[in-house]
């Protein structure tokens, strides 16, 4: 796992992102949401639609999975996962005033929040990794 701080909307020599993911704080720890295909703890996020930008598909994914409103996002750069080939991702930070409680979705078995006193288990490699690098950003 890479992670390329690049501009918003100049990604150099780097591939445009294919999906984004939100790192969402709420006044109590980070939402991931229980992914009900792979049965691990994820931050939200998925694939970029067409037509969409990589902020746009961030926010679109934080309210389908986890059911919460994004405020003051903010573009954090370029993530590069490697699992039989390079791709990339936008990486944006926001807050959410609020976290439903017992949310679920065709996507989401569970919403939950992350701090350094409360780590759901099992959580996705990629996601931990940008917990511990970004989770106090």
């Amino acid at each position: 796992m890479k992670f390329h701080q690049v501009p918003e909307h100049d990604f150099g020599a780097l591939p445009a992102p294919a999906f984004a993911i939100a790192i969402a704080r709420a006044s109590r720890g980070v939402v991931l949401v229980l992914n009900s295909a792979r049965n691990v703890w994820e931050l939200p996020g998925g694939f970029i639609d067409p037509g969409e930008s990589p902020r746009q598909a961030a926010i679109r994914e934080l309210a389908e999975e986890a059911g919460c409103v994004a405020h003051h996002a903010r573009w954090l750069g370029l993530v590069e996962v490697n699992d039989g080939g390079a791709k990339f991702g936008g990486l944006l930070y926001c807050e959410v005033d609020r976290v439903p409680d017992g949310f679920v979705s065709n996507e989401t078995l569970a919403v939950d929040l992350w701090r350094e006193d409360h780590q759901p288990r099992p959580i996705g490699e990629s996601d931990d990794w940008l917990l511990r690098k970004f989770a106090g950003t």
